[in-house]
């Protein structure tokens, strides 16, 4: 692994140790870290670590899906829709309902509290103009309306 001079925080401290601590403590150690930096997540039927699939990024209309087609420990990216060449693999962070059920500002808040980020897909942009809140103040107004 290749370690800045420069320490940028607990992932870079780790990885300068990797090779000092003993191979069974190394998973529990880093598990450790994510879940004090991004607290637990409490929607996963369980975990792992994909080193490719962890660098695609979240789009509220992905282009990519992830499924478990063999096993459990085995993933595989496929195209839910037609991908220009150069396009950026998309997949959604979001269950199907919370993804396509929802309102951009109920989206926006599940990925802030889960994911640490604000979304800036080109379905948000587009919903951009919609009211700020979430789908259940959405349909407790349906509601009153009836």
């Amino acid at each position: 692994a290749v370690v800045s001079t420069q320490s940028t925080g607990a992932l870079d401290d780790y990885c300068k140790d990797l090779w000092e601590t003993p191979a069974e403590s190394e998973l529990e150690r880093l598990y450790d870290m994510i879940e004090e930096e991004a607290g637990i997540f409490t929607e996963v039927e369980g975990t792992g670590l994909f080193q490719l699939q962890s660098k695609l990024n979240h789009s509220c209309r992905p282009n990519c899906q992830i499924r478990y087609e063999r096993s459990n420990s085995e993933l595989t990216v496929v195209a839910i829709a037609d991908i220009p060449v150069g396009a950026e693999l998309c997949i959604s962070y979001l269950s199907d309902c919370q993804g396509g059920c929802s309102s951009r500002h109920s989206r926006q808040k599940h990925l802030l509290q889960n994911y640490l980020f604000v979304c800036s897909c080109e379905l948000c942009q587009e919903q951009a103009d919609q009211p700020e809140e979430t789908s259940s103040e959405e349909e407790e107004e349906e509601e009153e309306e009836e």
